[in-house]
């Protein structure tokens, strides 16, 4: 069963939680994460790590629920948001004999995504959302061009509605190289502003 560090449910625990205002107990839960990564790759005897990455609401944790429950692995579901923090991440992990793997989340449509950023319980402001959309993409192209032995998913999220309820549902996508990897992460790149046409497009 996988070991999953989220900053997320961190925050649920901190003293005067209040989800209306999750923006002002986003340093500490994220602070508090990263102390519970770099104990776990020290301590914990799973041989994996996944290091999650995406922009907010765009199906992590869902896809970790679906997917990485049952993995023998180290799970950190969190938005990836820097190459300096995804590079400290990756170094703890080598150090302590870990294998290492990303597992991107891109949302097949930023309008989609951003409706349920809106309607979610924990409010951000919307800039929230488009940063962490750009920056999740910048960091996981560094990566991929860094660290070139380290395995990169990339996965595609999107809402499928039904009669009973909206799901989820999640597309892996298959890459015969590296560089055909690193093409696509290149053209997948987004500046905040562009996804806030997006995210906006339809509203």
């Amino acid at each position: 069963m996988a070991y999953i560090i989220s900053a997320d449910n961190i925050k649920k625990t901190l003293p005067g939680y209040n989800p209306e205002k999750s923006e002002l107990f986003h340093r500490e839960s994220a602070r508090l994460a990263d102390n519970s990564y770099t104990k776990a790759v020290k301590e914990r005897p799973e041989p994996l790590v996944i290091l999650m990455a995406g922009g907010t609401a765009s199906g992590k944790s869902e896809y970790v629920s679906a997917y990485l429950h049952d993995v023998d692995a180290i799970v950190f579901d969190g938005t990836l948001p820097s190459s300096t923090g995804a590079e400290i991440k990756i170094k703890k992990a080598l150090k302590a004999s870990k294998q290492i793997e990303i597992h991107c989340v891109l949302p097949k449509s930023f309008f989609v995504a951003f409706t349920a950023f809106l309607n979610r319980d924990r409010k951000f402001p919307n800039e929230h959302f488009y940063r962490t959309h750009s920056a999740t993409r910048k960091t996981v192209l560094a990566v991929a061009k860094q660290f070139s032995d380290i395995v990169i998913k990339i996965i595609i999220s999107d809402v499928q509605n039904s009669e009973k309820s909206p799901t989820m549902e999640f597309l892996e996508l298959n890459f015969p190289n590296r560089e055909a990897l690193i093409e696509f992460l290149q053209l997948a790149q987004y500046t905040e502003d562009s996804i806030k046409r997006q995210a906006t497009l339809a509203s």
